[in-house]
């Protein structure tokens, strides 16, 4: 990136963005003064950085999601809590926050006190250069699951469904296509459920394969307990695909119009089953993407926020 600057943060490796927090709390005003820097953009929520001590210039917050929402809806991780405090500060020190969806805007201003003049919604998008209709027929009966094969993405939720759609539709094929930490899990469960001839995992699928693979499907199903934003919905979409996705935050506020595809609770696996068979009998294509999920709206909209 043009005049991109790589800084040594010791313990990373270990520690991971608590390493970066507290770098960031001891050097942060060295680094400002050492570029010449007149903003800072930081990135935060789980995974992201904490930003504690105040900066002698204006710091612009990126939040994907929070740890609220992370330890409310994924039960394991509980223990997430304790960051909390030091992200309410992250939030309460910055000039401005930027949200990358409706959901976590309202979490920020109902959950963390958040003044709403402070946040920006400016929801994440997509290269129609790389994601994009290529034409021609879609595979009868094909559905998709894109995306890290864990609990938290619901794909146990998903093969879960499986049964009941193959015994309205034989003929259907799952495409799994991603690696993690459960995939010897569910492949277990696929067995288990005996479905062996309806589901095919694909394993790591290169950026530059998927829009193929998106063009190819049917419908893609998105069943995640929860997104910070549903990046894999919109990919699919500006593939030209619908989507059957769960009914949660990062994913609702794409597919609640009903234009793009359907919403199920999570966990319902006789609503996912029902709507993926009401979505193959219905076979048509995603109408056009939205302005806000194009990444062109989202530089714009980024511009606007750093030159104020």
């Amino acid at each position: 990136m043009p005049r991109h600057v790589r800084i040594s943060c010791p313990g990373i490796r270990t520690l991971k963005q608590v390493a970066v927090s507290v770098w960031l709390l001891f050097n942060g005003a060295a680094v400002v003064s050492r570029y010449r820097l007149e903003k800072l953009n930081i990135h935060a929520g789980p995974g992201g950085v904490l930003y504690v001590r105040k900066l002698p210039v204006p710091v612009i917050v990126t939040c994907h999601h929070t740890y609220w929402q992370q330890y409310t809806h994924i039960r394991s991780q509980f223990w997430k809590r304790i960051f909390l405090p030091f992200e309410r500060r992250t939030y309460r020190l910055a000039d401005s926050i930027v949200c990358v969806s409706h959901d976590t805007a309202q979490v920020l201003i109902k959950r963390y006190g958040i003044p709403p003049k402070k946040i920006s919604v400016i929801q994440c998008a997509v290269d129609t250069e790389r994601f994009h209709p290529l034409g021609g027929e879609k595979e009868a009966d094909t559905l998709l699951y894109v995306g890290r094969i864990s609990r938290r993405k619901g794909i146990d939720f998903l093969i879960r469904s499986i049964p009941q759609v193959v015994a309205t539709i034989p003929g259907v094929r799952l495409l799994v296509a991603g690696k993690g930490e459960d995939l010897n899990r569910m492949k277990a469960l696929v067995r288990e459920l005996g479905v062996e001839k309806s589901v095919t995992f694909l394993g790591f699928v290169p950026d530059g394969e998927l829009n193929g693979l998106y063009n190819r499907a049917g419908i893609v199903v998105v069943p995640s307990i929860f997104e910070g934003f549903g990046i894999s919905v919109i990919e699919a979409l500006a593939a030209g695909t619908r989507v059957v996705g769960s009914n949660v935050d990062g994913i609702r506020e794409i597919l609640s119009s009903g234009e793009y595809g359907r919403l199920v609770p999570y966990g319902d696996t006789v609503a996912l089953a029902e709507a993926m068979i009401a979505a193959l009998r219905d076979p048509r294509k995603a109408g056009e993407l939205r302005p806000e999920y194009r990444v062109e709206m989202l530089r714009q909209r980024y511009r606007e926020i750093f030159d104020e």
